[in-house]
């Protein structure tokens, strides 16, 4: 081979090679350089994305509170009031004498009662007209005076709203308790009070358990008259 076709062959290697770094410096192993003023810039994974989970609201339903009531479970006690019509009564005055209807009666030990109705004043008047259902009842009573009990009076007579016939009364010269028993029902009665140096008084009308129960079965209960 003559020696201008080697310096041929040789130029046209060089020139390929050039070629070939021009191109893609990489694919010849040994001839990379870094380039002056440039930084290779790291690969970077792509990050995976969050996951959002929506929250559904839960509604709780409460089940409702359901409070039993017993049938036989005692009413709330009625209040008899004093009237604003007492001339319309057949008697307003108190007999002379109320010690003829005898001391207060015993009251059985241990009785199961209920109190029905009740009156509490701190003056004298007439109640209204009322009926009581139960075939037997009584009058609890309480006089309360603690300023001048050496002078407290008290009276009082249950009377028929019909005629005004007394039925039973009470006397007190000084503060305490008395207890009346009454077997008059389904009959319109109501009450005189006379009152003098006393702060106050109560009466509550009380029935046994076994009355009330039986009258609460029959839909009756007491009736006041305005």
């Amino acid at each position: 081979m003559e020696k201008g076709d080697i310096l041929t062959v040789a130029g046209g290697l060089v020139l390929v090679l050039i070629l070939a770094l021009i191109v893609n410096p990489q694919t010849i192993t040994g001839f990379t350089s870094p380039v002056a003023g440039r930084t290779s810039l790291p690969t970077t994974e792509p990050l995976p994305l969050p996951t959002i989970q929506k929250s559904i609201p839960t509604t709780t339903v409460q089940s409702p509170i359901i409070t039993t009531v017993s049938p036989n479970m005692p009413s709330r006690p009625v209040r008899i009031l004093y009237t604003n019509k007492p001339f319309t009564y057949p008697v307003v005055k108190l007999p002379d004498r109320l010690d003829i209807y005898g001391e207060s009666d015993i009251r059985r030990p241990g009785q199961d009662t209920v109190t029905f109705a009740y009156l509490e004043e701190s003056r004298g008047g007439l109640s209204q007209v009322f009926t009581v259902p139960y075939p037997v009842w009584t009058m609890d009573i309480r006089v309360i005076d603690n300023v001048t009990p050496s002078v407290a009076n008290f009276r009082m007579a249950l009377c028929y709203a019909a005629n005004g016939t007394v039925i039973d009364g009470v006397e007190l010269n000084h503060p305490g308790m008395t207890y009346k028993k009454i077997q008059t029902s389904n009959t319109p009665l109501y009450l005189i009070i006379s009152m003098t140096d006393i702060q106050g008084s109560r009466i509550d009308l009380q029935t046994s358990r076994e009355y009330f129960e039986q009258s609460e079965a029959q839909k009756k209960e007491i009736l006041i008259q305005q």
